[in-house]
């Protein structure tokens, strides 16, 4: 009688931990992102040219865009040392005409610049070398267009607010 009653116990209990939802959100709702991203229209941005490459960012509805940012940078794969190497370029916004919606376009001329170190072995790799990142706004509702020279990728990271506000030390 006590051995089934211990095995129906267990069994409650084993029920019961496996119908909970194991599902976790953070206090903060405002910097949460849905797991699907929209597919935006594009057909009012321009073609590329036969010398560029047209890159597409569809971002993540937010309850808030105002809490993240979007750094984006462009590069290319490069040999390098043990050095730093960047890219120069840089992005230039323009508008679509009759929309109002932006677009970038990476202008570069493809010079690879590095630190000056010297490497204890002359190892080269091939890493992908990119321009600083540029922070810009984040706004799921449009597409981030950018246009590059073809070889060139675009790459982005998401960057979150962090509401947790700091007071500077007066001295």
């Amino acid at each position: 009688m006590k051995f089934n009653f211990l095995i129906m116990l267990a069994l409650i209990v084993l029920f019961s931990c496996k119908a909970q939802n194991n599902t976790t959100t953070t206090k903060n709702s405002k910097t949460e992102m849905t797991a699907t991203t929209k597919t935006h229209d594009i057909s009012m941005y321009p073609e590329a040219s036969n010398d560029q490459l047209r890159h597409i960012i569809n971002l993540p509805a937010t309850e808030d865009d105002n809490a993240f940012k979007v750094e984006l940078y462009a590069g290319k794969i490069g040999e390098v040392d043990c050095n730093q190497a960047f890219l120069s370029g840089e992005f230039q916004e323009e508008t679509v005409s009759g929309w109002g919606y932006p677009y970038y376009n990476f202008i570069t001329n493809g010079a690879i610049f590095s630190t000056g170190r010297l490497c204890p072995d002359e190892t080269k790799y091939k890493a992908f070398v990119s321009t600083k990142g540029e922070l810009m706004r984040y706004n799921s509702k449009l597409p981030i267009v950018v246009y590059t020279p073809k070889g060139y990728e675009v790459r982005y990271k998401i960057w979150a607010r962090n509401n947790v506000e700091q007071t500077a030390i007066i001295k």
